[in-house]
Order: C-alpha cells, then structure tokens, then sequence
C-alpha cells in the first residue's frame, strides 16, 4: 500500500503586474460618453468603421480616466494584432444580443485589455475572444452572461482573465479554449471575486501546471466560487480543476460550494496557510486524466498548515485517483457530532482508488480527522465498519499518522436538511440550477415524482415518466427536493435549485 504520495501544488500567478503601453490614441479626458462610431470621427482613423455595426482598431486605444464608454448595440469590434485596449474610465456594455470584441485577424491574437486601477467595469453580453488576455486592477468589474475564449497569454498575462484585488462580479460567464487559467489572482494581492452560475470548458490548451480556476489570498473578503461547472480536457493532462492557495501567508476565506468539477488532472485543491475553507455539495467526478497518484487525481486535495482549516460537507466525490486527500498539517472537518464543532457531513465517495486499492480518505498528517455521518461507498449501501474503514487511510495503515474518526457513518442515506438520499446517476435532472424549466432523466424505471419545498411541503406531483420539459417556474427561486420512486418501491432523491 502506498504510504505516502505528493502533489503538484498549483503555479503561484504573477506578484506585479506591469504598466501599460502608450497608446497612440487617448480620448481627450473631459467627461464625455463615447460609442465606437463617436470614436470614429474622432479618433484620428485608429478606429474605423467596416460596417453598420462592424469596427476596426488599428492601433492602441486608451479610455481616460474621466471619460465612458458605451456599448448599447450588438456590434463587432476587431483589433489589429499590434493593438491593445486600456480602459482608466468607464466601461459599460449591455446590447439587446451580444456584441464582439474580437481579433482583426483570428490566427493572430490582439494584444489584450487593461481595466486599470480606479476603472469602472460593467459588461452585459460581451464576447471577448481571440485576444492576448484580460489584466484587471479594479475592484470596480461585473462580468454576466459574457463570453471569454481564445485567449493567449502575453508578457503581462498569465490567465484569459487576470484579477488584482478587490471583491469583483463574474456571473454567468462561459470560459473556453484558454491557453492557460481561464480566470487567476495575484499570490501577493487580495483578490476576492464571486464567480458565480459560470462555465469552465476546456481552458489550459498550453498544458502547463495551471488549474482552470487559479485563485491567490482574499484578504479580508470572502472569494466565492459557486454554481459553476469546470470541465476539462482528456489531452491537457496538467491541468486542474479548482485551486485556492495562500502561499505567501497571506490570508484567505473561499467558499467553494455546488460547483461540478470533472474531467481534470485534479478536482479541487486548498493550498496553503491562514486559510479558512468551506467545501460543500461539490460533484467532483473522474478527475485522473493524469494518471499518476503520485502527483494528483484527487477529487479533493488539501494541503498545507495547521492554518490552513476547511470544512466538508455534502460533496459528492467518485472516479478520481484520490477522493480526499490531506497532507502535512492542514486542519479538516468532514463531519462532526460535537455541538462545538458541528458539521453534518454527508459526504458520498465512490470508485476512487488507484493500483487496485481504493482510497475514499487518505489522511497524510499527524492530526486526528472528524469525519462522521459519511457514505463511504455509494454502490454498497449496507457497507459495514469494516468495509469503511478499508477505504480510510490513516493510523491503523501507518503509526505516524492521526486517526480518521468515522464513526457513526452512513448507509447513504445522506441526512441533510430536506432529508435527501443519493439519487447517484440513477435519476438526474438538468439544467440545475434552472429558471424553472427543467428535464428529468433516469436509468431506472419511475412510477412517481414527488417535489418538497425547503419545508417539506409537497408542492408537486407527477405520475409515471416525465417526458420532455417539467415546468417549476410557478413554484418561484428557492431550493427544492425531487423524490422519484419506482414501481418495487425504490426511492431516489435530487435536489433542484430555481432561480
């Protein structure tokens, strides 16, 4: 049996950020609001109108300080690959579709965007692609319903979309065909952005040691990554999932809750010192493209001081190499009884294992770990304490380790506050969350769907197989329990979010 293992700790993002170049047209810095095709006439043919709604940039522009401007219409605007876009003002955009900010050329990147200290940014429907890379230093950016792909790192970035400081909005956001992060921090700042109902896919085509999610400290604010789906790629097999890490003592609140992370070199990992961690209702799912146990595949990797303190709940986590792994001293609650330390658990594992033997925990500190009120193995739901404790590294396999203490532990019949069993990949509903449409899919036969509130009221029923799209929209944004019951009585459980 393995005794001991490491992990390829995530690259520390960039201490300084370095200074813009010259632009060879700056509006005028007077408090006036400009459209592209205002900066037409004015901008001395740097940029020029292709089309009714087309533009061309054909050399850096720069947005001063005092100075707005404004996208209200679904244009496209392209910039020559010499070219770079510094905003020190006001940045609004919200067309009624979508408008483009795109490569002249899309074999030849353009330089990339600056939103500078003290900007203002607000983006509604923007596609930003083809580009060298997004460098935020305000705390002032919202991000929703945007489209950031195709972007190549330059000499002043390391991520599509680079963050500074500051608590920043990134709501509804897809990221795709990244060359490296799609969205990273400074390890030396205090960057705290809420990333929110986003979509991760495939970012990190350069295949380095880089998480799709590269996030230095908070500081004093709490970064938030929810919602979200992080998908990657079988080829970039360097490639992380999620990473929060404090690796210069600097400290560090993450909540890191319901988020589906599969198909990486590892799901998700908290680095670091003086870090305060919540890890909750995660799917982490076949995150092995590697490989090799010995430098990841955990679904959840925490690692680091005894600072570095997280707590685990109601994660989902199956197929990976590892399914939680701690290593050197960092302070882990994965479910606990005692009224001073409560945490429910309800945590699932399943099929993670490597070199035949499987590992649900490997606990690779000294400390004693709570980890109660657990399912240890989704697929045997009459497992015992002996079973249990065969997928629980720790003390009994090597005496220099702590004890995991696991018991009591659950038959997977996770308790939460819906009182919801797994419905593991028996039943399934899509998309969640949803605006109320949703679609109900189950690889067993169901003879009926029950749906609770949040307080256990019934609030709809439904006979026989649901076919095609199942309409909640009525019941209004909350969170809800789907019970789905076969003919022999079998039931199953998934929780529906409306928003």
């Amino acid at each position: 049996m393995i005794r001991s293992f490491r992990q390829l700790l995530p690259v520390a993002v960039g201490l300084l950020f370095a200074q813009g170049t010259n632009a060879q047209y700056t509006t005028p810095n007077t408090g006036l609001s400009y459209t592209l095709a205002d900066l037409v006439a004015v901008s001395g043919g740097v940029i020029t109108a292709t089309s009714a709604t087309g533009y061309l940039q054909s050399a850096d522009f720069t947005l001063a300080a005092n100075d707005t401007l404004l996208i209200e219409e679904d244009i496209t605007w392209a910039v020559a690959s010499s070219a770079a876009i510094n905003i020190y003002g006001k940045f609004l955009a919200a067309p009624p579709v979508e408008a483009v900010i795109t490569a002249e050329n899309a074999a030849l990147q353009h330089e990339g965007i600056r939103f500078e200290d003290g900007s203002v940014i607000d983006l509604q429907r923007v596609a930003i692609t083809d580009g060298g890379g997004i460098k935020s230093l305000t705390d002032n950016l919202a991000l929703a319903y945007c489209t950031i792909s195709n972007q190549a790192s330059n000499a002043t970035t390391g991520a599509a979309l680079e963050l500074s400081d500051g608590k920043v909005y990134i709501d509804h956001v897809e990221f795709s065909g990244n060359e490296d992060a799609a969205i990273s921090s400074a390890a030396n700042g205090a960057a705290a952005p809420q990333i929110t109902h986003c979509t991760f896919l495939q970012n990190g085509y350069d295949n380095e040691n880089r998480p799709q999610i590269n996030l230095g400290p908070s500081g004093a604010d709490t970064t938030v990554i929810r919602n979200n789906t992080v998908i990657g790629d079988p080829a970039h097999t360097m490639v992380g999932g999620i990473a929060f890490s404090s690796l210069l003592g600097n400290p560090g609140h993450v909540v890191i809750d319901s988020n589906t992370v599969t198909g990486n070199r590892y799901g998700i990992t908290v680095t670091g010192s003086y870090i305060i961690a919540s890890v909750t209702n995660n799917i982490l799912a076949d995150n092995n493209t590697q490989g090799d146990p010995n430098l990841g595949g955990s679904g959840l990797n925490l690692y680091g001081g005894s600072t570095n303190i997280s707590v685990v709940s109601g994660n989902t986590i199956t197929g990976n190499l590892w399914g939680v792994t701690i290593q050197s001293t960092a302070t882990v609650n994965l479910g606990d009884t005692a009224a001073a330390n409560y945490n429910p658990g309800g945590n699932s594992f399943s099929n993670n294992g490597n070199n035949g033997v499987i590992y649900a925990l490997y606990n690779n500190t000294p400390n004693t770990v709570p980890a109660m009120n657990n399912c240890w193995d989704i697929d045997n739901p009459s497992i015992d304490s002996t079973a249990a404790a065969e997928v629980i590294f720790d003390v009994a396999d090597d005496a220099a380790l702590g004890e995991v203490f696991f018991m009591p532990y659950s038959n997977c019949g996770i308790v939460t506050a819906l009182g919801e069993t797994p419905a593991s990949e028996a039943v399934a509903v899509f998309p969640n969350p949803s605006n109320g449409q949703v679609t109900v899919h189950s690889t067993v036969s169901i003879d009926n769907l029950s749906l609770f509130n949040a307080n256990g009221q019934l609030v709809r029923t439904h006979r026989g197989p649901v076919r095609g799209p199942w309409s909640l929209g009525d019941l209004g944004t909350g969170l809800y329990l789907l019970k789905a019951t076969t003919p022999a009585g079998v039931e199953y459980t998934q929780r529906i979010v409306v928003e």
